[in-house]
């Protein structure tokens, strides 16, 4: 009664479109509004300084102003990072004209510096609107329960690890791919009731190929999800899957023309789009088409199942004959000692477990999501029957490929948290709707508001950490932590701040060999060119650095003469140096920290606050 009454004032009190709008896009424009805000109040500083999220995101505005200045589409050569031989890109140019398009069209109304501010806050930010729309559109699939919206919006409002890619600043193409994704499951649920939108799904996923390679578990996710509509034999199946493998296919041979010049369309890569990719999708297509017009002859779900099976295999087998390098992975290359020494650390090329048991609070934070969707799934199913119609089929099956990759190979797990969303919040509302049934306020209320507490992503993880901290072992006998430690503030300035970086715009243009973490940083903020930077491709100028700052003064001297570096920089605090001076106590960087310096070094006091260890090469 209670709830017709008040829904009854509210109708009378508003038009039928403002009540309209307050149900499609209130809850999420006051969402999204409220995680500006806090971005802002979290990033805002470090933003108007100039500084960006992280690595990646150096990078791609170190590529954008590269295109910006004159470099050629085509070509995707990092010339300022290990000038001896350069860092070929394996980024495609889809959000360096996402991005550097703005750029280029506000550069001559604000200049250059106010352009990239707008950009880096106004690209993320926008990214995270549509983000948001497509969890709350894709959860109203799962049920018309009013309070949908609302749990998808919260729940998407406290998945940390997602909202991780859509922060201001944050212009790496990981955003760009989540969103890629489930708008390729919107457009597949939606094929349902418009066939044609099948293209749009295939369209999507062919891009995703072109943004990254990451994209590959919800592409499969995608072509499991059409074949699932023909085994079903759901309306129009046959020609849903033709659409679908059609734009794929196409879309990824353009994708393919427009990401490099003719002379590199036929070289394999497995950690970018090649010809590798593009000849899987071409087969993949083949196969949907072929299995479309076999659908007369076809009619036993078992069959399809089969049929369809055995020609997918048999299209991965001709890629893996063709390209067994890459059964072995993108980082298959990498140097060993690299390997060893560097990217066992980078956790997300790592394995999720490893993760874990590093941080076992910030793994679950990560893997909540994904758990409640398992929970979520199997509740849908039990209470309505429909677990296998198309939109949570479709959903359940874009979480387990993503969970799957990410558990092998952690970045992925950006992806499940984001599908997770889903359910989780179908979950919630469910919970909230029964709580209704109480007919004692009070207990209706506690009973809601505990729901919310429990199945909030960051409550468990939170309490984990808590729980950790508190059984750890005391800090008393440590020495004490002085006020103006820099761990404290989020505001201080660090080694890979732009006001501590752009100190180094005093020495004369030249070549730094540098730590890992400090040369993408120092690109975007100096005229510096550097030697190494976390990126696999760049293993000479990588296995420099190593071998530099972990070895002895010969070494490092062979390194430098070999990378043709005039200044040598390195950073007194960091996870990267202690990562080092850990590996190897007595290497060139610990000696350096001690304040060892070489007779072939002379110190430079270019940086006030002592934070960055600055030498020219004699």
């Amino acid at each position: 009664m209670g709830k017709t009454m008040s829904t009854a004032r509210a109708k009378k009190d508003v038009s039928p479109k403002t009540q309209e709008f307050i149900e499609n896009h209130g809850v999420i424009l006051f969402v999204w509004f409220l995680l500006l805000v806090v971005g802002w109040m979290q990033r805002g500083t470090a933003l108007m300084r100039g500084e960006l999220k992280g690595n990646d995101d150096y990078m791609r505005m170190v590529e954008i102003r590269d295109w910006l200045g004159g470099q050629g589409w085509f070509d995707l050569t990092q010339y300022r990072l290990n000038p001896v031989d350069p860092l070929y890109s394996h980024w495609s140019r889809i959000s360096d004209v996402l991005i550097g398009g703005p750029i280029k069209l506000l550069t001559p109304i604000f200049g250059a510096q106010t352009a990239e501010l707008i950009a880096v806050i106004a690209y993320p930010s926008l990214l995270l609107l549509l983000f948001l729309y497509l969890v709350v559109a894709l959860t109203r699939k799962l049920s018309d329960v009013s309070s949908v919206p609302l749990a998808a919006a919260f729940m998407a409002s406290l998945s940390l690890a997602t909202l991780a890619q859509f922060n201001m600043g944050r212009i790496d193409h990981h955003g760009l791919q989540i969103v890629m994704a489930l708008g390729a499951l919107w457009y597949l649920i939606k094929s349902e009731d418009k066939p044609k939108t099948a293209i749009y799904s295939g369209v999507l996923c062919g891009l995703g190929f072109y943004v990254g390679i990451e994209s590959a578990p919800y592409v499969g996710a995608a072509i499991i999800g059409f074949v699932l509509i023909w085994v079903f034999d759901e309306n129009d199946a046959a020609k849903r899957m033709r659409y679908f493998g059609l734009a794929l296919a196409a879309t990824t041979v353009v994708s393919l023309l427009l990401s490099a010049p003719p002379s590199r369309w036929f070289i394999p890569s497995c950690d970018a789009l090649s010809i590798v990719y593009t000849q899987l999708t071409l087969a993949i297509a083949l196969v949907l088409w072929g299995l479309s017009y076999l659908s007369q002859k076809l009619v036993k779900p078992w069959a399809r199942f089969i049929a369809a099976g055995a020609l997918g295999l048999t299209a991965v087998a001709i890629t893996v004959a063709l390209f067994p390098n890459c059964l072995k992975g993108p980082y298959a290359e990498v140097d060993p000692r690299l390997a060893e020494v560097w990217l066992s650390n980078v956790a997300e090329a790592g394995k999720f477990h490893t993760f874990l048991l590093g941080d076992i609070a910030a793994g679950s934070l990560i893997i909540l999501l994904p758990i409640f969707t398992l929970l979520g799934y199997f509740l849908y199913h039990k209470k309505t029957g429909r677990g296998l119609s198309l939109a949570p089929r479709s959903i359940f099956i874009f979480l387990v490929m993503t969970l799957l990759a990410g558990l092998i190979q952690f970045r992925l797990m950006s992806f499940a948290s984001s599908f997770g969303i889903l359910f989780a919040a179908y979950l919630l509302a469910s919970g909230l709707e029964w709580a209704g049934k109480f007919e004692n306020e009070a207990k209706k209320i506690a009973v809601r508001i505990g729901l919310i507490i429990v199945m909030a992503p960051i409550t468990i993880p939170y309490t984990l950490d808590w729980v950790i901290k508190l059984a750890a072992p005391s800090p008393a006998a440590e020495a004490p932590v002085a006020e103006t430690n820099i761990a404290n503030d989020k505001d201080a300035l660090t080694c890979t701040s732009a006001p501590i970086l752009k100190q180094l715009n005093t020495l004369p243009v030249g070549t730094a060999l540098t730590q890992i973490d400090l040369g993408a940083p120092i690109l975007k903020h100096t005229g510096l060119s550097v030697t190494s930077a976390p990126y696999h491709r760049n293993t000479s100028g990588n296995l420099a650095a190593i071998n530099t700052f972990l070895g002895s003064d010969a070494d490092a001297q062979k390194e430098i003469e070999n990378m043709k570096a005039d200044y040598l920089i390195a950073c007194a605090d960091m996870n990267e140096t202690k990562l080092l001076t850990t590996y190897e106590p007595e290497g060139l960087l610990a000696r350096l920290i001690d304040g060892y310096e070489p007779s072939w070094l002379e110190k430079l006091d270019v940086d006030e606050a002592g934070l960055l260890l600055v030498y020219k090469v004699k």
